[in-house]
């Protein structure tokens, strides 16, 4: 073998530059580089390499110079150069494109940048969708999925997608493929620990009767090879980064690489959400309890203090002249009866921002005792339906009832004056909707433009939106009372790691 075919067998580019800086000779895979059909279209080319001794920008441990190369119709390609000996009267020069590279450290590092301001602007699932649309914008990405585990159970669920027209129905399809018997890529990276490439997976899928229920949906995209990263939080797999690689496009050490560096930003992104979100539950839970503390132990007893004066007030009054007596024992009797509607107003209070219990004996227990209590204090009779599909698997989710079902009901009682109150809550799946309903024979909600204020009704329509859901209030179909309803979305009972391992 000659010399020439040697570099020309080389897979870095190499060329001779003369001293004006013009390519006299470049190998085969140079030109390639610089998007020539034929090195000899480049002979006599200025080249973007400076050979000067001055040249400047480089990395100067490694060598590298940076250089620019315009192959036309507005592309432009980032290459590194090092310069080498002196041959046939030019300088020698190794190169290659860096292009793609540089785009995928531009990514890495402005997510880097922003991963922390989303995680604690937005929801990680949003973040989530974000980082995928992100990652199927690199060339060769037909899709991309993030999925997490969470809670005891360590349940999966898609926290992000990018490139599938339809989403919702992945889940439910993948967990059918499981159950004929498909071995999921996800547990396996996971208990690996480290980044898996499937080639033809989509070939290989489509053609196993196991996977049968996802060939329509896998079916919809374009893609070949498969590659799943895992998501490491503090040595623990919390999730995976899944990539579809479009036909053609296989992934080289680079593009893993980014694919790794992204698995790593949505690691961070979502452990700091979670450290946040923890610290926001806990500082909620203390404000709630100081505010309780604060009224049992200030506001209660001094309205306490007042009921006490109304009744020395009204035995004096007795001894007065009349009429001044009857005026006195009137008051006396006014404050009375104030004093008692605030401290029960005021103990309903304090018994809802106690930290829910709901979490330790569950909703339905929690719910049958503050309805018990709220009937014991009030003499408002309160029926409680709960259909038994009603999901109780989240405890935020939980959480969340709960505190509308009891803003609703103390709602009710304080401004209504309602004889009896009727509480369901029931669960559909199409669409997929928890239903809270509150209904009271009371007086009614008055005027409705002004449904939209007060710090219990904003606390209910915030708890609700956390589920993808809204707050209704309206006139009781009866013609009588007030009728709440709360639509929420509940969190999918995602599956259980341990039934699918």
């Amino acid at each position: 073998m000659d010399l020439e075919s040697f570099v020309d067998a080389l897979p870095t580019g190499v060329a001779v530059v003369d001293a004006t800086g013009r390519f006299k000779w470049v190998n085969v895979v140079g030109a390639r580089t610089l998007g020539a059909a034929n090195p000899n279209e480049l002979r006599g080319v200025q080249s973007p390499f400076d050979i000067s001794d001055t040249a400047q920008g480089g990395n100067a441990e490694d060598g590298d110079l940076p250089g620019i190369w315009d192959v036309g119709q507005g592309d432009c390609r980032q290459l590194v150069y090092r310069r080498g000996e002196q041959l046939d009267g030019g300088t020698t020069v190794t190169f290659r494109d860096v292009t793609e590279h540089r785009r995928q450290q531009a990514r890495v590092g402005a997510l880097a940048r922003t991963a922390a301001n989303m995680a604690s602007q937005r929801s990680v699932a949003t973040m989530l969708d974000a980082m995928a649309r992100e990652v199927q914008r690199s060339e060769g990405v037909a899709g991309t999925q993030f999925i997490t585990v969470s809670g005891p159970g360590k349940t999966l669920q898609v926290m992000g997608s990018a490139g599938f027209a339809e989403v919702r129905t992945f889940f439910d399809l993948l967990i059918a493929s499981h159950h004929r018997g498909a071995a999921l890529a996800t547990f396996e990276v996971m208990d690996a620990g480290v980044q898996i490439v499937y080639p033809r997976r989509r070939e290989k899928m489509l053609s196993s009767p196991e996977w049968q229920p996802l060939h329509r949906y896998i079916s919809e995209l374009d893609w070949e090879d498969f590659v799943c990263t895992p998501l490491i939080i503090r040595g623990h797999a919390v999730g995976v980064l899944n990539v579809y690689m479009a036909p053609n496009f296989h992934a080289g050490p680079t593009t893993l690489e980014f694919f790794t560096a992204m698995a790593d930003q949505a690691s961070l992104a979502v452990d700091y959400s979670t450290l946040l979100e923890r610290d926001r539950i806990a500082v909620r839970r203390e404000e709630r309890k100081r505010l309780a503390r604060n009224l049992h132990d200030s506001v209660v007893q001094q309205v306490f203090s007042i009921g006490m004066q109304a009744r020395a007030l009204k035995r004096a009054g007795s001894k007065a002249p009349e009429p001044l007596d009857e005026k006195l024992t009137s008051m006396a009797d006014e404050i009375t009866e104030l004093s008692k509607a605030i401290q029960r107003d005021l103990r309903g209070i304090v018994l809802a921002l106690q930290p829910s219990i709901s979490a330790e004996i569950g909703l339905e227990g929690a719910l049958m005792l503050l309805v018990g209590e709220i009937s014991r204090r009030t003499d408002v009779r309160i029926d409680l339906v709960i259909d038994p599909e009603f999901p109780e698997y989240e405890a935020d989710f939980v959480e969340d009832v709960y505190q509308v079902v009891s803003e609703s009901i103390h709602n009710a009682v304080k401004h209504g004056a309602p004889a009896s109150v009727r509480v369901s809550l029931t669960c559909s799946n199409t669409p997929r909707t928890a239903t809270i309903d509150v209904v009271d024979d009371g007086i009614g909600p008055g005027d409705l433009t002004s449904a939209s204020g007060g710090y219990g009704l904003t606390s209910m329509r915030e708890r609700a939106a956390r589920w993808a859901g809204h707050i209704q209030v309206a006139a009781n179909d009866a013609g009588r009372g007030t009728h709440v309803r709360a639509l929420l979305v509940p969190p999918r009972e995602s599956m259980p790691r341990g039934q699918l391992t």
